[in-house]
């Protein structure tokens, strides 16, 4: 399958690492050429040597802090400026922390909603007017599972999960007139670092080894696994291609089929 993405441009914000490291991959395999964003530029640079060396594909690194209206501006002008387009802009970064809802202090509320909501907004909103200009493109914002699946321990991250659903939906229909393509997708747990240290600290407290961990988090998959960050990067790159031109304004669960409920 062909899916035209080669000569396309992309933002990848969260780029460096996990799911975002993996779309990078992914687009730059299908010939894109690609910036990623994150606030570690040595891993960043670790991961564009990386890409370029498997791929040969164009990779651009643009540290930033995106909880900061000026960092979110600066990179996606720069973006912009090397590539002279954007065709595509990946929302991901982000890491919303749990915790409990009576002790979780204001500025961990403040601070992580300030990159996981207010950088995807801020994003989307500098390079809306870009994508408008040039007749079309597509956003796709990563959510988080906890968006349909609320705990008393993480209610930080499903309140922002569920209103960048809600933002993705809006966005698509202001979208719609210009050809603009607005898209979410949603993992449940997936193998990166920041699962597997997840996994560690509840071993830890569970006084388990971190593979009786693992096995008893797994457990209740129907397929026996979790995903992997590739399983979410191929349906982003699908998403965001040629073959994707009647899709928008929905959130696609990527889970293996672990949710226990229907949505209409």
């Amino acid at each position: 399958m062909n899916l035209e993405l080669t000569g396309k441009t992309a933002l990848v914000t969260g780029g460096s690492q996990g799911i975002g490291r993996a779309i990078a991959f992914g687009l730059a395999a299908e010939g894109a050429r690609v910036a990623i964003c994150a606030r570690d530029k040595a891993r960043l640079e670790q991961t564009a040597d990386e890409v370029k060396a498997k791929t040969r594909a164009e990779v651009l690194v643009l540290p930033g802090d995106l909880s900061r209206l000026d960092d979110v501006n600066r990179v996606a002008a720069a973006a912009r400026d090397r590539f002279g387009r954007l065709d595509i802009l990946i929302n991901n970064a982000g890491a919303i922390r749990g915790g409990d809802f009576l002790k979780i202090p204001d500025e961990q509320w403040a601070g992580d909603w300030s990159l996981k909501i207010l950088g995807y907004v801020r994003m989307a909103r500098a390079v809306f007017p870009m994508m408008q200009a040039q007749g079309g493109g597509r956003i796709v914002n990563v959510v988080g599972a906890a968006a349909r699946n609320p705990t008393a321990g993480y209610l930080p991250g499903g309140i922002a999960n569920s209103g960048i659903i809600n933002f993705t939906k809006g966005l698509a229909d202001l979208g719609g007139p210009s050809g603009i393509l607005v898209t979410a997708v949603s993992p449940a747990a997936t193998a990166t670092a920041r699962w597997e240290g997840l996994i560690a600290t509840q071993a830890a407290l569970a006084g388990k080894s971190v593979d009786e961990q693992r096995a008893e988090a797994v457990k209740d998959y129907p397929l026996k696994r979790i995903a992997t960050p590739e399983d979410i990067a191929d349906l982003v790159c699908f998403l965001v291609s040629a073959r994707a031109s009647f899709i928008t304004g929905v959130c696609i669960t990527v889970d293996g089929g672990a949710t226990r409920g229907v949505y209409l």
